[in-house]
């Protein structure tokens, strides 16, 4: 072999591994934007003490994500309500890696606004508050996924609410709720109802129209 073809095959070889540099650098690039919306993104809609939600019925074999991809945030929640007027309740998530307490009220006629406020607290509080409870505790797997602008949060119930499963996603403004236009493999928009509200669910289980 002369030495042309191998200053060839020496610089073809260093334009690969430039090219595969690159591919890599424009990944982590596209993967830290993708974070860094998701982050601002749940920032924005939880800037204040309003949860402005909006919630779908859906088929969980239908959901067109593969919610086994890495972007996917996933959580396991156990929630017990200790109190339904005004609606109180505590959620343990992934098997005691936080505790959480949140009290919701003032929910307007549509289902859409509620006054939200949500304490971090620790497993003995937690402990010590689920003795007061009321109703059924819900166990849930939450896939949370950032597409098109929006955090999507899909709800698969298990135990006796298996089954069900809902697509939730909250919004920064109401005006920006009602410009959302639901995708078509949604069964339908549950917002209004209050049998599919968690609450309802701890008390009285999977709506009889379900």
């Amino acid at each position: 072999m002369d030495n042309s073809v191998k200053i060839i095959i020496v610089l073809v070889v260093l334009v690969i591994v430039v090219e595969i540099g690159v591919i890599a650098i424009m990944k982590a690039n596209q993967k830290g934007s993708k974070s860094k919306s998701y982050d601002e993104r749940i920032d924005e809609v939880l800037a204040d003490d309003k949860e402005i939600e909006r919630k779908w019925l859906v088929d969980k074999n239908s959901i067109p994500y593969d919610l086994s991809a890495k972007d996917v945030e996933v959580y396991d929640i156990k929630q017990t309500y200790f109190s339904f007027n005004p609606e109180m309740r505590v959620r343990n998530y992934n098997n005691g890696m936080a505790y959480e307490m949140t009290i919701k009220d003032n929910m307007s006629a549509d289902g859409l606004v509620r006054d939200e406020v949500n304490i971090t607290i620790n497993k003995e509080q937690y402990e010590n508050l689920i003795q007061k409870q009321e109703g059924n505790t819900i166990h849930k797997t939450r896939y949370q996924l950032y597409d098109d602008g929006q955090v999507l949060a899909f709800d698969i119930f298990h135990d006796s609410l298996d089954g069900l499963a809902y697509m939730e996603i909250e919004f920064a403004s109401e005006e920006e709720s009602r410009a959302y236009k639901e995708p078509e493999w949604v069964i339908k928009d549950v917002t209004d109802n209050k049998n599919y509200k968690n609450g309802h669910l701890a008390r009285y289980g999977i709506p009889a129209d379900e």
